[in-house]
C-alpha cells in the first residue's frame, strides 16, 4: 500500500487523459475523479458547494490501481477517514491476497482446509457458490489449477503457439468445481488433494463494497471507490452523476463509451488483461466446464448497486456464450449488461 498522499484537483483544467485501472482482468476508465485529474462539469470547471474540495487518494489494492476521491469540507476530517479506509484495505489483503503466504487464501490453497476462516473469506466464498448455481458454473473460483497450468506451460515454452495438451487439460479440470468447496459448517475444505481458488474475480468488488460502506458509515455521501472494481455513493458534488468510461479491450487507451453512475458500480472484465502467449490467443478467462480461455466475447461490463455482484457478474458473462446471457441476467436481477463480441458487435441486457 502506498502513503496517504491526498491531491487537490485544481479549480479549472482540460478534459484529463484516459486513465486505467486494469488488473489480471479489468478494462475501466475513470474520467475525473481520480488522482492527478479534474472533475469537468459541463463548462468546463468544477461546481462544488462552497468550502468543499475533493480529495484523492491513490495507492494498490489486490495488484490493482486504487483510488478513492471524497468530498470534504475539512482536509484534516478527510485524511483520517481516508486512512481508516487504507486500513481497511490491508486488512483484507491479508484475507484475499494470493501473493502473501500468511493471508487466508494463500493458507486454505495451500493446505486444502483452513478451520478458522474469518468471516469476510467465509462471506466471499459462500457468495462465489452461490454465483456458481446462478450462473449455471459459468463463475467457479477453483479454476486456479487452470491458472497454473496454462501460466506454466507457457513460460517452459516461450513463443510457443498451441495450449497444454488436451490430456493436461482434463486433469487439471478433475481439481475445478466450486461444488467441491465444503463452507457447511463454518471451516472450509475441498473435496480434493491439489484443489485451489482464486477471489481475482470478486474479491476485488467485495474490498471495493467494503470500503463503500465503510466511508458511507463514516458520514461521507459523496465518493467514488475504485479498488479494481468501481462504486459510486450518492452522485458528482456539483450534481451530476460521475461518469465513468469504459475501455476499448482492443485498444485500451481508447473508449467504447462512457456511462454515468449514482449509488451504483460498474466492472468489466476483458480476456486482454492477462494473456499467456504472444499473440493473446490464450489469456485467464477460463470457461470452468472446458478447461478453455472462453472466446465468445472480447469483454462484459456490468453495471448494477454491489460491486461484489458486478465483479462477479463481468466474469460470469465474459464466459458465457451470448445467447445464454440474458438468462442469467434475468435471474439475477438488478442488472445492466454490455456485452461486445470478437466481430465489434454490442449486446444490452437489462433486468
Amino acid at each position: 500500500m502506498s502513503s496517504l498522499n491526498f491531491k487537490v484537483p485544481s479549480s479549472s483544467m482540460s478534459l484529463p487523459n484516459v486513465a486505467h485501472g486494469i488488473s489480471r482482468r479489468r478494462a475501466l476508465t475513470l474520467f475525473g475523479a481520480a488522482a492527478g485529474f479534474t472533475l469537468i462539469s459541463k463548462n468546463g470547471a468544477i461546481a462544488l458547494p462552497e468550502g468543499v474540495s475533493l480529495y484523492t487518494w491513490e495507492g494498490r489494492a489486490l495488484g490493482a490501481p486504487a483510488k478513492l476521491t471524497l468530498a470534504h469540507y475539512d482536509r484534516s476530517a478527510a485524511e483520517e477517514i481516508v486512512t481508516t479506509a487504507i486500513n481497511e484495505i490491508e486488512r483484507l489483503e491479508r484475507v484475499f491476497s494470493l501473493h502473501r503466504a500468511n493471508s487466508n487464501l494463500s493458507i486454505l490453497n495451500r493446505n486444502g482446509h483452513i478451520d478458522t476462516p474469518g468471516a469476510d473469506l467465509l462471506s466471499v466464498l459462500s457468495n462465489s457458490i452461490r454465483f456458481g448455481h446462478q450462473t449455471n458454473g459459468a463463475f467457479d473460483i477453483t479454476v486456479q489449477p487452470l491458472w497454473h497450468l496454462f501460466s506454466e506451460h507457457f513460460a517452459r515454452q516461450p513463443g510457443i503457439q498451441t495450449g497444454p495438451s488436451s490430456h493436461e487439460i482434463e486433469n487439471a479440470l478433475d481439481l475445478v468445481g466450486y461444488e467441491k468447496i465444503d463452507v457447511s459448517t463454518g471451516r472450509v475444505r475441498f473435496a480434493k488433494q491439489g484443489m485451489a481458488v482464486t477471489l481475482n474475480g470478486i474479491a476485488q468488488g467485495y474490498i471495493t463494497d467494503r470500503v463503500a460502506d465503510l466511508l458511507r458509515d463514516q458520514g461521507i455521501q459523496q465518493v467514488l471507490v475504485e479498488l479494481g472494481e468501481t462504486r459510486a455513493l450518492d452522485d458528482h458534488p456539483d450534481g451530476r452523476p460521475w461518469r465513468i468510461g469504459l475501455a476499448d479491450p482492443v485498444d485500451p487507451k481508447m473508449t467504447t463509451e462512457t456511462v454515468e453512475i449514482a449509488n451504483e458500480s460498474v466492472a468489466t472484465s476483458a480476456g486482454s488483461g492477462t494473456v499467456f502467449d504472444g499473440d493473446g490467443h490464450y489469456h485467464h478467462l477460463f470457461d470452468p466446464r472446458n478447461g478453455q480461455p472462453t472466446k465468445h466475447h472480447i469483454s462484459a461490463s456490468v453495471i448494477t448497486k454491489r460491486a461484489t455482484t458486478a465483479d462477479a457478474m463481468s466474469t460470469a458473462l465474459f464466459v458465457l456464450p451470448t445467447s445464454q446471457v440474458e438468462d442469467v441476467v434475468t435471474r439475477i436481477g438488478g442488472i445492466k449488461a454490455v456485452i461486445t463480441t470478437p466481430e465489434g458487435n454490442t449486446h444490452r441486457f437489462v433486468s
